[in-house]
C-alpha cells in the first residue's frame, strides 16, 4: 500500500473513531468521550477492540481487549483506562484466569465471572482500579463446597444464597460490547 493511501486511511480511521466516541455522549465533567479517550483509542493496536462504559466512576471508563470471546464482541479480559488530569491513563487490567464469562457492568462497577467466582471492580475517585468485592466457591478437606466473600481486604464465610445473590447481580449487569476502530466489527 502506498504512503499517501496509508495516511488517508489513518486520518479516516481517527476521524471515524472520534465521531464514534462523540456519539457516546458527554461525561459529568462536560468533556466528550472523544476528548477524553480519542488519543488513547487511536493508539490501540490493530487487533485491540474497545468499549467505553459507565461503571459508577466520575468519568466513563475505556476498556481495550485483543482477546474477544468466540470472535464476537465480548471479552473476559481487558486493559482499563481512565481519564483524569486531562489525559487517559492505563490504570490496570482485568485478567483473572478463572474468568470464563463475558465482562459486564452496572453503576456499581465491572464484573468478571467464572464458574466458581464473581469479581467486582471499581474505579476509585483517585482514578485507581480496585477489586472491591469478590465471592468464591471453595472446597474444604472433605470436598464440601464453602463460600467466601472478600471485600476491603477482609475474607468472611458466606452462605450459598449470598453467593448466588451476588452472582445474580453480575448476571443482570449489561454485557460489555467491544468494537474495532472504524469498521465497528
Amino acid at each position: 500500500m502506498n504512503q499517501n493511501l496509508q495516511k488517508v486511511m489513518g486520518c479516516a480511521l481517527i476521524l471515524t473513531l472520534l465521531s464514534l466516541l462523540t456519539a457516546c455522549g458527554r461525561t459529568s465533567s462536560g468533556a466528550s468521550n472523544a476528548e477524553l479517550y480519542g488519543s488513547a483509542v487511536a493508539a490501540l493496536a490493530d487487533d485491540e477492540a474497545f468499549a467505553i462504559v459507565e461503571a459508577g466512576a466520575k468519568n466513563p471508563v475505556l476498556l481495550a481487549s485483543s482477546q474477544l470471546l468466540d470472535g464476537g464482541q465480548t471479552a473476559a479480559f481487558c486493559d482499563v483506562y481512565y481519564a483524569a488530569d486531562g489525559e487517559a491513563k492505563k490504570i490496570g487490567s482485568i485478567d483473572d484466569p478463572e474468568t470464563t464469562a463475558p465482562l459486564s457492568c452496572d453503576a456499581s462497577g465491572i464484573y468478571a465471572t467464572g464458574e466458581q467466582q464473581v469479581l467486582r471492580y471499581e474505579i476509585k475517585e483517585e482514578g485507581l482500579l480496585e477489586l472491591s468485592e469478590a465471592v468464591y466457591i471453595r472446597y474444604d478437606y472433605s470436598g464440601r463446597e464453602c463460600y467466601e466473600k472478600t471485600a476491603q481486604g477482609n475474607t468472611t464465610q458466606i452462605t450459598k444464597e449470598e453467593f448466588l445473590s451476588f452472582e445474580e447481580k453480575a448476571q443482570k449487569a449489561e454485557p460489555i460490547l467491544f468494537h474495532y476502530g472504524a469498521s465497528g466489527s
